[in-house]
């Protein structure tokens, strides 16, 4: 017999649209990371999974935050992915960033509906730098997307090596140094960062884009398909 959401009782049909709600637009949740209690939003795709997550790291520094957590959680969540962006805490040095990035990820393993082998990682400038160093520390990562990432010493290329998980690595070709960036260029920094994976015999795949404007760090401020469409190919095909 042919069923229909009309002939649904009401508690029944009320209850599968608060579920497409929060799948469509989030979930808030709070995530305890050194003494700190995050903010960030997970978006749940609808039905028992397992699903593969993808945790999203925001670049920016203390309180400002660089790129698109939100919408890339609902994003994901579109493509079949259960999402989480975390916030993290809002201090401009390091120190501590990486624990929250940890936290995230932890969090997101133990969700009943998500396969804790495919897990993966999105980040972008400074969440980027923070991917990075996820990647060369745990082995529990099956697919890692860096885009634009920040320029800065704590990003040793000599621990590519340690990296296990397939890497994607984007930018611009144009986001050669502005007031995002401290006028630092992104564009070669990333050409040194897959040169040394690609070195280290790790499994690389990169994109240059071609040049956007007002500024080619700009181009991931927003979920583009520009780019978006390379990282779900990306994670489809890993996670």
């Amino acid at each position: 017999m042919r069923s229909s959401l009309a002939s649904l009782p009401l508690v029944a049909l009320a209850g599968i649209l608060a579920t497409c709600s929060i799948a469509l637009g989030g979930e808030p949740v709070n995530i305890l990371s050194g003494g700190h209690r995050l903010q960030g939003t997970v978006c749940l795709p609808g039905g028992q999974g397992p699903f593969p997550a993808v945790v999203y790291h925001h670049g920016g520094v203390g309180h400002r935050i660089g790129g698109a957590p939100e919408d890339t959680c609902r994003a994901l969540v579109k493509k079949g992915f259960v999402g989480l962006a975390v916030i993290r805490r809002p201090t401009r040095p390091l120190t501590g960033h990486l624990d929250d990035a940890n936290a995230a990820v932890d969090y997101v393993k133990q969700l009943p509906s998500v396969d804790p082998q495919r897990i993966g990682v999105i980040g972008f400038s400074r969440g980027g730098l923070l991917s990075w160093q996820q990647a060369t520390s745990r082995h529990d990562l099956a697919a890692v997307v860096i885009m634009a990432v920040a320029v800065h010493p704590d990003l040793n290329l000599d621990d590519a090596s340690r990296i296990k998980a397939p890497v994607l690595v984007l930018v611009a070709e144009n986001d050669t140094g502005s007031k995002y960036t401290r006028n630092r260029d992104t564009a070669e920094f990333t050409r040194r960062l897959v040169s040394a994976l690609r070195q280290a015999g790790r499994n690389v795949q990169s994109v240059v884009y071609p040049p956007f404007q007002p500024e080619g760090h700009t181009l991931f401020f927003r979920v583009r398909p520009e780019y978006f469409s390379d990282v779900v190919q990306f994670l489809k095909s890993n996670l």
